[in-house]
């Protein structure tokens, strides 16, 4: 009787909080073995220390370094066999346009929350209803970027939108697509969205609360389950949500 082989995963920024849970997590999947992590900072993990310097082909490589340097990194992951499944904020143009080229599995993950990937899906129809929308975002205050992936590539997927200016005290107030982002960032948080739609006479917000790294899970599991069968590039968790459910 032949010994099923388990999938081999590779996790790049394995020691940081996502990295951690999720190649504990993945690593006690039926039919899924993390056989490494890459990590500057990797002291005291059960698993294998790599580097970009080693044999990194396996069957999925998962990436949570930094946003300060995932766009290095992005070129020195594509060039091998692996699927490859990016959970970092900040990935910029370039490295956008050069995941798009490439031609294999790629899934671009900003937020693995499913709550998360609703709030997009149901965003998107709300702007050919409500002619304002702003966005806030808050988040501990660990997170380097201001504002967050999430935050950026749900304003980049809405069309045809005007924003709505608010008052306050914020750590950063951006502009992406014609849109207002509003950030906080504290302690009192961990992951917390509010898309805002209004016109002159209502207002309608999506909310979405995240009160634990475990949230992210079950989009994980999903990603891993829908990439069995790409072998192109996905950009957030909305389209293989579509793909695996009536939406």
């Amino acid at each position: 009787m032949n010994e099923i082989t388990n999938k081999s995963v590779i996790v790049v920024g394995g020691n940081g909080n996502m990295g951690a849970m999720v190649s504990d997590y993945v690593d006690g999947l039926e039919g899924f073995q993390v056989v490494g992590i890459i990590d500057p900072n990797n002291s005291g993990s059960k698993y294998s220390s790599l580097s970009f310097d080693d044999d990194i082909n396996c069957d999925y490589i998962f990436e949570f370094s930094p946003s300060s340097v995932v766009n290095e990194n992005i070129p020195k992951l594509i060039n091998n066999n692996s699927k490859i499944i990016i959970g970092s904020s900040g990935v910029d143009d370039d490295s956008l346009s050069l995941l798009r080229n490439t031609e294999k599995g790629i899934a671009l993950i900003p937020n693995f929350s499913i709550g998360a990937a609703i709030q997009k899906i149901y965003s998107q129809k709300l702007t050919s209803i409500f002619p304002n929308v702003h966005i806030i975002e808050k988040h501990h205050k660990a997170k380097e970027d201001a504002p967050s992936g999430t935050s950026k590539d749900l304003a980049n997927s809405l069309d045809n939108i005007q924003s709505s200016q608010i008052s306050g005290d914020y750590f950063a107030v951006s502009n992406e697509n014609s849109l207002n982002i509003y950030s906080l960032r504290s302690d009192e948080y961990l992951a917390e969205q509010e898309v805002v739609f209004s016109d002159n006479y209502e207002e309608f917000i999506f909310e979405h609360k995240v009160f634990d790294r475990k949230a992210y899970l079950s989009g994980v599991q999903l990603v891993l389950q829908e990439m069995e069968k790409q072998d192109s590039f996905i950009n957030g968790l909305e389209e293989l949500l579509n793909k695996s459910m009536d939406f």
